[in-house]
């Protein structure tokens, strides 16, 4: 019988604090920088679709009229960049927020073939292709890049360069101390 009481004070108790608690919200941020609540979900084919909140269909989000998403569920953050040598903006994932933001692009083109390129800036300034799975391109000048991003902090660089790995996942770790730091 106690149990039972207990078991029904508890749920007067709670019951009130869990009815206030909201679900996060998938979300875009246009370019009048108004933060829009709604749905995203990625197409089978193609880009990410998004429904305001209220709102009854899904529109492809308008690349043009857009600075960044975020879709909750998978913690995924899209932002609106410039790729260097581009003239049109496309949308970067970022891997990395910090002191160097840490982008990808991601291209899987019709025969399997799968391009990443990974972008860094450093306090939202330009974009440095820093890491890709091209073969076209210098391996070197993108370590230069990412060399001159983490200079100010001589210890990192000095062990970066030490380990000798420019792997994906070397780069990410680098730029993940340096804005621990």
């Amino acid at each position: 019988m106690k149990l039972f009481l207990r078991s029904i004070l508890c749920c007067a108790v709670l019951c009130p604090f869990f009815s206030q608690v909201k679900a996060q919200q998938d979300f875009l941020i246009n370019s009048k920088n108004d933060t829009l609540k709604g749905e995203i979900k990625k197409q089978f084919i193609g880009f990410y679709r998004f429904k305001p909140e209220g709102g009854t269909s899904f529109n492809k989000i308008p690349i043009r009229e857009t600075k960044e998403f975020y879709k909750v569920e998978k913690e995924i953050n899209y932002l609106v960049k410039v790729r260097p040598d581009k003239r049109s903006p496309d949308f970067l994932q970022r891997l990395v927020k910090g002191k160097i933001d840490l982008f990808e692009y991601y291209r899987q083109s019709g025969n399997n073939q799968v391009d990443i390129v990974w972008y860094a800036s450093k306090e939202n300034g330009e974009l440095f292709e820093v890491k890709s799975n091209h073969i076209f391109g210098s391996r070197n000048d993108r370590k230069d890049r990412l060399y001159s991003l983490i200079s100010d902090k001589p210890k990192l660089l000095e062990k970066f360069k030490k380990d000798d790995s420019y792997s994906f996942e070397a780069v990410k770790e680098c730029i993940k101390l340096y804005n621990s730091n």
